[in-house]
């Protein structure tokens, strides 16, 4: 039996935690793991992967959200972790986490080879330390996720290009934020450059990104106070009318896993 091209699915995308599951190339990579254990297990069974079967950890920061579910997952399943130097020392179970698992530090800039595929991470602007994006690339895909950004630079771009599935941030409504109950303080932060992008600036972003060969977009890391789904997914088809070519866009949510894409 023929392997699958590949197999996408944001088990889950927010504040409150995100974990994403990438196959491709016969790799099976699981980025970032701000879940609980259990709800990556429920995740990846609801797909058809046990998680004895994961290559690799991606982790692309430090922050709550991406972690949470990190020291009980490899305490169960010992799989080799990738983050980068800062990343780990961020940590507070760092020493639980090497007697656990196998432990690379990597630079923001990092090719590395797992299976039959290429993973290239790359440097996004976020208040969290040496916080990278990861694009995928086998001889059947390109898959690429860059979320936490206060904005995208150059490399963001430059390594989102030509994808053919993206899990990308839409993270605010800028009228929602500004006219919200957040104090002044974290409003400047979550706009900063540093921060998080907003429906708008994702819509351009993705605007530029679009080209025959991509397949569908993710809306990742929505806020719950500060963005709805139909305001985004609006926010973002809006901006592409009148293009030739439109992906497919798909949401994600904080406590389920989104559709999963399987070819």
């Amino acid at each position: 039996m023929s392997r699958a091209k590949y197999k996408v699915c944001v088990i889950a995308s927010g504040s409150s935690g995100n974990c994403v599951y990438v196959e491709t190339g016969g790799a099976k990579i699981l980025i970032d793991a701000g879940i609980s254990n259990k709800r990556i297990e429920a995740g990846l069974k609801s797909i058809g992967v046990a998680p004895e079967e994961i290559d690799a950890v991606f982790i692309t920061h430090e922050h709550c959200d991406h972690v949470s579910g990190l020291r009980v997952f490899q305490k169960k399943y010992h799989k080799k972790l990738y983050l980068t130097r800062g990343t780990f020392a961020g940590l507070n179970d760092a020493d639980s986490l090497r007697e656990n698992c196998e432990v690379q530090l990597i630079t923001q800039y990092s090719e590395l080879i797992v299976k039959d595929c290429r993973v290239n991470t790359f440097l996004t602007d976020h208040d969290a330390n040496e916080s990278f994006g990861v694009s995928i690339l086998s001889a059947e895909a390109k898959i690429s996720l860059a979320t936490d950004l206060g904005y995208v630079n150059k490399a963001v771009f430059d390594y989102l290009k030509h994808s053919n599935i993206l899990i990308f941030e839409s993270n605010y409504d800028d009228e929602m934020l500004i006219n919200g109950i957040y104090p002044w303080y974290l409003k400047k932060r979550i706009m900063g450059k540093k921060g998080h992008l907003s429906n708008k600036d994702s819509a351009a972003a993705l605007l530029a990104l679009n080209w025959d060969g991509l397949s569908h977009v993710y809306l990742a890391h929505l806020s719950r106070e500060n963005n709805t789904h139909e305001t985004a997914e609006k926010t973002v088809r809006g901006i592409f009318d009148g293009e030739s070519h439109k992906p497919g866009f798909l949401l994600t949510w904080h406590d389920r896993p989104g559709d999963c894409l399987c070819l």
